[in-house]
């Protein structure tokens, strides 16, 4: 009871009471914090609510009586202390409280004043941010102090008067401020181009479509009028109702046309279906008249052949309204098989009605007795006849035709056999009579005897038939040739007894056999021309000369018979070479030893072949053959007993390649050591190929050496290996001083040069004497690779060049075929130009000795054997000059040979070995003719020069 009569004041019915007992509470204390909630919320007053509002601290209890009240005064009253509290520092709103609440104020003037005021930059920032009000933004751009601020508030102004005032009044003052606002207005700026260009490509797309729909179809209108509505459609928040309108009316029209156009291909595939109605109909009118064809190709009789006609007659008719639907092929190959069949019709009409003529020619044809005008006459109808009917060589010819080709055949090969006699016989009978009028221009009657015996006997079998020019021509020579004969008698005697003087006098004469031989013949010669041309023949005076050429050749008879023996012995010998040749069998086994002497025996049959030397030409060509054929066999079994000396040098090199990338080298170089030994067992490869093979070899071993030397060795070794080095060293400073071959000093370079790498692999020190002797020998060896490139110049080469003509020729003589060549080799000689080699002369001498050869082989035989001392003796000078051994039987020569130039080597000076009178040497052998036929030197001159270079 008592509580009813004493009540709070908060809760007295005066409004004013209730007033004042709000301004008692005190604001921290949560009790009063209730109390002010309740009269904030529940107070009839508003003044109370008013009073309450104004003491609250929650956030969210105000922001639930700003949006609940309908009351404008407490809505305002309410934001206020929402903003009171946003920008007081109570600890009972945190951050999140008051950016929470900051979002429920939308009033200009609130933000205003929180963004101006407040002390946390987030809730300036978010007052900022929520304030759409250009003014408000304008304010707080003007007058925040914080420059952040003032920017983010020009930056959300919107409207351009406001931003160019703005800039005004910022310029120069406030430069953030100015440049935020002057790109917001270029903001602006591009906003509204951007919105420009948009409404212009809007109204460009409703132009396209306007204009696509004035258009005719074409084969891209469809997807173009997609495009556009497609790019229009992307643009539609930007378009307004009146262009969508005017856009709906252009689509319209535009699918009205493609409407059309599908109406207009739906009927031309209906008129395409029609068409290919009469094209299958032409198609099917060919396939008939192609079967007509093949059914008419077998012979016809006369009511098959009007068959065919009547049907060849409707397919025609009915092809004339299809054509214009068939193909042009089509077309062509109906007009061809067409005239085909109408061609073969005609000839069918004209074989019937010629057939009583067809039995009459083959009567005729085939008559034996028939004349040879006749003949003709039937034979020309017949062809006619023939060539009127033009019969198809695609379809089979009736019997008759073919009997009738087979008689005209018959009968032309007569006629043609008859003419070509007359016209040969005519032929012949002038060239007689050419003949005949040369010889009695030259006064050779005896050659005119001849020939007009033979005119008479052609005139004979020509029955006379002759003509006339021809019969004119032959009276008037027969008339000169008797004329002749009346003369010639009495200039011919005295010639024949000058004759016969002469080859008196020859019996006495002192000169030597060959040359009487020859005198012999040629008197002998100019007899039988004379005698040729006398019609009157004196036998004393024939006794007379024969006489005397009896005795004359009496001293050449037995020479030659000499000579005659000479060459049964020398055949029978060459027999036997053969005999022993064919004999001859290669080494069963690979052993070096035993292929060098069969190589050995293969050339010492050569030369005693050369030995016996000459032979009868016809004998000795036939047995030439024969040791051709067995020394080609011997040759081939030699070049492949080379070959595989080739595969196993290279087995070994493959090998030694192999062991370059061995990691235990020392394994390595006794392989190598026993792979040299087995090379040397190896037999000869060919020249061309033995030295690139062993280069390749020894390279491979040198860097199987350097590697193994490479590694560390015992320094005690090299006790052992400095003697070998000094000695080699004393070798190469010999041979520096005398003179070398280069293959010899290359040899020795490497064998010091590998000493020297041996002993710096085992840290021993080379003496300076090894090395500048190795140097030494090095530029030796550059000297001597330099003074051959000197005869590497054009002039060598031309004389290399031209001694391969001369060789090519020399085969062609030895193998008898040099007349049909020789043009052709000469033409190559004369291509050649002129050198300035000092062996130009005799190359040329040496070329001009064997075309005479060519143009008279009996000399041959005795040239070879002049060649055989020549090529001696530059094999002993090569020996000399290279300090080579030369064999025993040429040890006298060559002593005499180096006697009589003592005193001009004493005088010049000159080394054991001379590389240019080598290289002289060389050119000098390439200007001797057959030198590389004659076996024996060749084979010895070029081992020796294989060991120089």
């Amino acid at each position: 009871m008592l509580v009813r009569f004493f009540k709070p004041s908060w809760q007295h019915s005066k409004s004013d009471k209730r007033i004042k007992a709000i301004a008692k509470l005190r604001d921290t204390d949560p009790q009063s914090q209730t109390i002010l909630s309740q009269l904030a919320l529940e107070d009839n007053d508003e003044l109370v609510r008013l009073a309450a509002i104004e003491k609250l601290n929650s956030l969210s209890l105000l922001i639930k009586i700003s949006k609940k009240t309908s009351s404008d005064t407490i809505q305002q009253q309410s934001l206020h202390r929402i903003s009171q509290l946003i920008l007081g520092s109570s600890p009972d709103c945190s951050l999140d409280e008051k950016l929470s609440a900051l979002k429920t104020i939308t009033e200009c003037n609130f933000l205003t004043h929180i963004a101006l005021n407040s002390s946390n930059e987030q809730i300036r920032e978010q007052a900022i941010q929520q304030l759409n009000d250009d003014y408000s933004l304008s304010v707080i751009a003007e007058k925040s102090q914080r420059a952040a601020d003032r920017i983010q508030a020009a930056q959300r102004i919107s409207r351009e008067e406001t931003l160019n005032k703005i800039c005004k009044t910022s310029r120069n003052k406030d430069k953030g401020v100015f440049k935020a606002a002057r790109d917001k207005l270029q903001t602006i700026e591009d906003e509204k181009a951007e919105a420009q260009r948009i409404q212009a490509s809007i109204e460009q797309l409703i132009h396209n479509t306007e204009q696509l729909s004035h258009q005719a179809f074409f084969p891209l209108f469809s997807p173009k009028l997609c495009s556009l509505i497609s790019e229009y459609e992307t643009l539609s928040e930007h378009t307004s109702v009146e262009q969508n309108a005017r856009l709906k009316t252009h689509q319209q029209q535009c699918e009205a046309i493609l409407a059309a156009e599908k109406a207009r291909i739906k009927q031309l595939e209906a008129e395409e279906a029609l068409k290919q109605e009469k094209v299958n109909q032409s198609h099917h009118l060919y396939s008939e008249l192609c079967v007509l064809k093949e059914s008419s190709e077998n012979i016809l009789d006369e009511s098959r052949l009007a068959e065919v006609e009547n049907q060849l007659q409707t397919i025609s008719d009915q092809w004339e309204a299809l054509k214009s639907f068939s193909s042009e092929q089509e077309l062509q190959s109906f007009n061809k098989i067409k005239s085909q069949l109408g061609n073969l019709i005609a000839c069918y009409t004209i074989y019937n009605n010629a057939a009583e003529q067809i039995e009459k020619f083959l009567s005729s044809l085939t008559d034996e007795n028939i004349k040879p005008v006749t003949l003709n006459k039937q034979a020309k109808q017949a062809r006619q006849l023939l060539n009127k009917l033009s019969w198809p060589t695609q379809h089979e010819k009736p019997a008759k035709l073919h009997q009738l080709e087979t008689a005209l055949a018959a009968a032309q090969t007569k006629i043609d056999r008859k003419d070509h006699q007359q016209t040969q016989l005519h032929n012949e009978f002038k060239t007689l009579l050419d003949n005949l009028t040369e010889s009695i221009q030259q006064g050779e009657i005896r050659n005119a005897d001849k020939y007009i015996k033979k005119v008479e006997q052609i005139n004979k079998r020509l029955n006379g038939n002759l003509p006339a020019d021809l019969a004119h021509r032959a009276k008037i020579l027969s008339a000169e040739l008797q004329e002749m004969r009346d003369w010639q008698a009495y200039a011919v005697q005295p010639k024949k007894e000058n004759l016969c003087q002469e080859m008196e006098a020859l019996s006495d004469s002192d000169l030597t056999v060959q040359e009487r031989a020859n005198e012999v013949r040629r008197i002998q010669k100019e007899w039988k021309l004379l005698d040729a041309t006398d019609s009157v023949h004196s036998q004393q005076l024939w006794k007379r000369f024969k006489k005397a050429s009896d005795s004359a050749y009496a001293p050449c008879d037995q020479h030659f018979s000499e000579q005659k023996e000479l060459r049964i012995t020398n055949l029978k010998q060459r027999e036997l070479i053969c005999e022993k040749l064919d004999k001859l069998s290669p080494p069963e086994g690979d052993s070096a030893e035993e292929w060098k002497l069969y190589e050995e025996q293969i050339r010492q049959a050569k030369q005693d072949w050369r030995t016996y030397s000459p032979v009868d030409r016809a004998p000795g060509k036939k047995l030439q053959a024969t040791l051709d054929l067995i020394l080609s066999r011997c040759e081939e079994t030699l070049k492949t007993f080379r070959a595989e000396n080739i595969i196993r040098k290279q087995s070994l090199i493959d090998e030694t390649t192999r062991l370059l990338n061995s990691n235990n080298f020392a394994e390595a170089t006794d392989t190598v050591k026993s792979l040299q030994q087995q090379w040397k067992t190896i037999g000869p490869a060919p020249r061309n190929q033995e030295r690139k093979l062993w280069n390749q070899f020894r390279e491979n071993c040198s860097q199987i050496f350097e590697a193994f030397y490479e590694g560390k060795q015992p320094n005690a070794a090299s006790n052992s290996i400095q003697p070998l080095l000094d000695d080699a060293c004393q070798q190469l400073k010999e041979m520096i001083s005398s003179g070398c071959s280069v293959k010899s000093l290359e040899a020795a370079i490497d064998q010091a040069q590998s000493l020297i790498t041996e002993l710096e692999s085992q840290n021993s020190l080379v003496p300076a004497f090894n090395q500048e002797t190795v140097q030494s020998a090095i530029d030796a060896l550059q000297q001597l690779q330099e003074e051959l490139q000197t005869f590497e110049t054009e002039p060598y080469i031309a004389l290399e060049r031209k001694a391969r003509i001369c060789e090519q020729l020399e085969h062609a003589i030895l193998d008898q075929c040099a007349m049909e060549q020789l043009e052709s080799i000469q033409q190559a000689w004369e291509q050649e130009t002129t050198s300035e080699h000092p062996m130009s002369r005799e190359i040329a001498e040496r070329f001009a000795t064997l075309l005479t050869i060519a143009k008279n082989p009996d000399a041959l035989e005795s040239l070879l054997s002049d060649q055989e001392q020549k090529l001696r003796q530059i094999c002993i000078r090569l020996e000399i000059a290279s300090s080579q051994p030369s064999p025993l039987c040429d040890q006298a020569l060559r002593m005499e040979y180096q006697m009589e130039r003592l005193q001009q080597a004493l005088a010049e000076q000159k080394q054991a070995f001379n590389l240019s009178e080598i290289k002289q040497l060389e050119h000098e052998w390439l200007c001797i003719p057959f030198a590389a036929h004659i076996e024996e030197f060749n084979d010895r001159f070029e081992s020796k020069l294989e060991h120089i270079f």
